[in-house]
């Protein structure tokens, strides 16, 4: 759960392929699995969209950006855009979380210094080099 509008499952479609008995009637997992294992019959498809309401919707939504070839592309391009900003966004905290660890180590390992614990002692619990712990 992501957030109170945004959830995401990881689902393994090798695992669901494998599967010898699927259960579109009673599981809901294996509806939408069906539907979205591009090898699925138009048949099969055509039954789980009208046991879903979800489905239908989303099948809807699919009918709808397929119909015009420019807004599919539009479609496609704005999830491209929001992917990449996501991804800049995640990439950026992690930056960020290392740089802040990075100066977070310095500064315990710069108190270590000033109270006079040995480079050793500083580096075991610092993770820094003797010439890191020297520039401090």
């Amino acid at each position: 759960m992501l957030t109170d509008a945004l959830e995401i499952h990881f689902v393994d479609m090798i695992k669901f392929k494998a599967l010898r008995e699927k259960d579109i009637r009673n599981n809901p997992l294996h509806r939408w699995m069906s539907w979205f294992d591009k090898d699925s019959s138009p048949e099969l498809v055509e039954e789980v969209v009208k046991m879903d309401t979800a489905i239908q919707k989303a099948q809807e939504r699919v009918d709808y950006v397929s119909i015009d070839k420019e807004a599919l592309r539009a479609y496609q391009m704005r999830e491209m855009a929001l992917s990449d900003y996501t991804s800049g966004i995640n990439h950026a905290k992690r930056e960020g979380l290392r740089e802040g660890l990075r100066e977070g180590k310095q500064e315990v390992a710069r108190k270590m210094k000033e109270s006079g614990e040995a480079k050793s002692r500083i580096t075991m619990f610092t993770g820094l080099t003797s010439d890191e712990i020297e520039k401090l």
